[in-house]
C-alpha cells in the first residue's frame, strides 16, 4: 500500500490511499464483469425464450457473486472510510441505495426481492472496488478485456451456433433474448471506443471489437438499443466538439433533449411511419397499455411501493393480473420505464430523489468533460446520456447488473473527478507562485494573475 498525499489527474480523490491490485485480483474483476453481464455457461448453452436472459433470475450466479465481491471488499476493512466515503460523495445515491437495502422489508414477495437485493448489493461492492483500487482508465481496461471475451462468444454463438444464438425474433447470442444481446453491443460500442482512444496501441483490436458489437447490435434488432447507440454515438461526436467551448452546457442540453423526444416519439409512436418503421404498432408492443396499468398499481402503493423486484416477482406477485392477461402474452417482467420501475421499487417520493440524482449527475459529468483531459473524461457523461436514452421505453439500469456499477462509477467520477483536477489545478498554480516569487524574490507580484490556469 502507498500513500497518496496529493492524488494524480488520473486517480480517484475519494480515497486517500490506493493499493496495488495484483494479476489475480485484476483477473478475478475481469472474471465478475464477464459473468454478470454475459451470463455463465448455464445461461449461454440455453434456448432462445423470448424473454428476459438467465443471467437475472441465476440464482447461484447472484450468490456466487455475492460471495466473491465480499471477500475481495475484505480487503478494504482496513480502509474502510476510503469505502464509506464512495458513496457519501454523492448522498443522493447514498440515501437511495440505502432505501433500496431495506425495500425487502415491506416488499410483498420477500424471497425474489431478497435475491435482487443480493445482486445490486454484488454490484455496489464492485463499484466500490473499481472506484478505491483502481484508476478511470484502468477500469475502462478491465471492462474492455471481459466483454472482449463476451462479444467474441456472442459471435461465435450468432453464426456458428444455430439456434443456440438465433430465433425467429432475430439473434440472441449467449443471452436468451434479443434486448439482452442489443444491451451487450451497446456497451461494447462504448466500452471499446473509449478503450481504442486510451490505448492506442492496442487500438486495431479493439476498433475491430467495436465493428463486432455494432453488428450485434444491429442484429439483435433491438429498437430500443439502436436508437440508444445512435443517440449516443452522435453525442459523442457533440461533445468532443464542444469540449472546450462556453456553449458545451448548451450542446448537452439540446442533444439530451432531442434524445428525450426522439425517445418519447418511440414511447407514444402515434405516426403511422414512424410506428412501421419501428415494426410496432401504434401502442409499441403494448407498452402503453403496460404502463397504464403498472401506474394503477403505483396509486396503490405510492409511498414506498412495493419493494426492489417486489412487483413483477413471478406468478404470486402483484404483477399476477398483468402477466395473467391476455393482453399481455409476450410477458413484460419490468416495466419498460425506468422511472415507473422506480416507483414500483421505492415509491413516489424516492423516484424524486433518483430523477435529482440523475440531473445532478448529468450537470457534474459536463463540467468533468470540461476539467478531465483525455477520452476518460467522457465516460461518465457519455454513460449517463445511454442510460437516460434506454430509460423511456425500457427500465435503464433497472434491468442490468453490470450496468448498475458502471452508473455508480460515473455518477461517484462525476462529482470527485471535477473536485480532484480543481485542487491539483490550485495545487499546480500555487507551486507555480511559490517557483516566480523565489526567482524574483519579491514575492507575488501581479504577473502571475496571468499564469495559465486551468481549462
Amino acid at each position: 500500500m502507498t500513500l497518496i498525499e496529493a492524488p494524480a489527474p488520473d486517480q480517484t480523490a475519494v480515497v486517500a490511499y490506493r493499493p496495488q491490485p495484483g494479476m489475480a485480483e485484476r483477473a478475478t474483476i475481469v472474471f465478475l464483469i464477464l459473468i454478470n453481464q454475459f451470463g455463465t455457461p448455464v445461461n449461454w448453452f440455453q434456448e432462445s425464450t423470448g424473454a428476459a436472459s438467465g443471467v437475472e433470475s441465476d440464482v447461484l450466479l447472484s450468490y456466487g457473486s455475492f460471495a466473491l465481491i465480499s471477500c475481495l471488499l475484505i480487503g478494504l476493512v482496513g480502509n474502510g472510510d476510503a469505502a464509506f466515503r464512495t458513496l457519501a460523495s454523492e448522498p443522493l445515491l447514498a440515501l437511495y441505495l440505502f432505501v433500496i437495502a431495506l425495500s425487502p422489508i415491506w416488499a410483498p414477495t420477500f424471497g425474489t426481492s431478497l435475491t435482487s437485493m443480493v445482486n445490486l448489493g454484488s454490484m455496489v461492492g464492485l463499484a466500490i472496488i473499481l472506484l478505491v483500487r483502481y484508476r478511470p482508465t484502468e477500469i475502462i481496461q478491465l471492462s474492455a478485456v471481459a466483454f472482449s471475451f463476451g462479444i467474441v462468444l456472442d459471435l461465435i454463438w450468432v453464426f456458428a451456433m444455430g439456434s443456440l444464438g438465433r430465433s425467429a425474433a432475430g439473434w440472441d447470442g449467449i443471452a436468451t433474448q434479443k434486448n439482452a444481446l442489443g444491451n451487450h453491443g451497446l456497451l461494447g460500442i462504448m466500452i471499446f471506443l473509449l478503450a481504442a482512444r486510451i490505448f492506442r496501441r492496442f487500438r486495431v483490436p479493439l476498433y475491430l471489437l467495436f465493428l463486432g458489437s455494432i453488428t450485434l447490435l444491429v442484429g439483435s434488432q433491438s429498437k430500443t438499443a439502436m436508437a440508444a447507440g445512435l443517440i449516443t454515438a452522435g453525442s459523442m461526436v457533440v461533445f468532443l466538439a464542444f469540449r472546450s467551448r462556453k456553449t458545451l452546457a448548451g450542446a448537452v442540453f439540446i442533444t439530451l433533449s432531442t434524445g428525450a423526444a426522439v425517445s418519447a416519439a418511440f414511447a407514444t409512436a402515434n405516426i403511422g411511419v414512424l410506428a412501421r418503421w419501428l415494426d410496432r404498432d401504434i401502442t409499441l408492443t403494448g407498452r402503453t397499455p403496460l404502463w397504464a396499468e403498472v401506474i394503477f398499481s403505483i396509486q396503490e402503493r405510492p409511498w414506498l411501493g412495493f419493494g426492489y423486484e417486489g412487483y413483477f416477482g413471478g406468478p404470486l406477485s402483484e404483477s399476477h393480473r398483468i402477466t395473467a392477461s391476455d393482453q399481455f402474452i409476450w410477458g413484460p417482467s419490468h416495466a419498460h420505464n425506468a422511472i415507473l420501475q422506480s416507483a414500483l421499487h421505492v415509491g413516489v417520493l424516492f423516484t424524486f430523489v433518483f430523477v435529482l440524482l440523475n440531473l445532478r449527475a448529468l450537470v457534474r459529468a459536463t463540467r468533468h468533460i470540461r476539467w478531465v483531459r483525455g477520452p476518460i473524461g467522457l465516460f461518465p457523461l457519455v454513460y449517463l446520456t445511454m442510460t437516460t436514452m434506454t430509460s423511456f421505453t425500457e427500465s435503464g439500469i433497472f434491468t442490468q447488473r453490470f450496468g448498475w456499477a458502471l452508473f455508480i462509477v460515473a455518477v461517484v467520477q462525476a462529482k470527485v473527478g471535477v473536485d480532484e483536477a480543481k485542487a491539483t489545478g490550485v495545487l499546480r498554480l500555487d507551486q507555480e507562485r511559490e517557483l516566480l516569487a523565489a526567482a524574483t524574490q519579491t514575492g507575488p507580484i501581479s504577473l502571475l494573475d496571468s499564469l495559465p490556469r486551468p481549462a
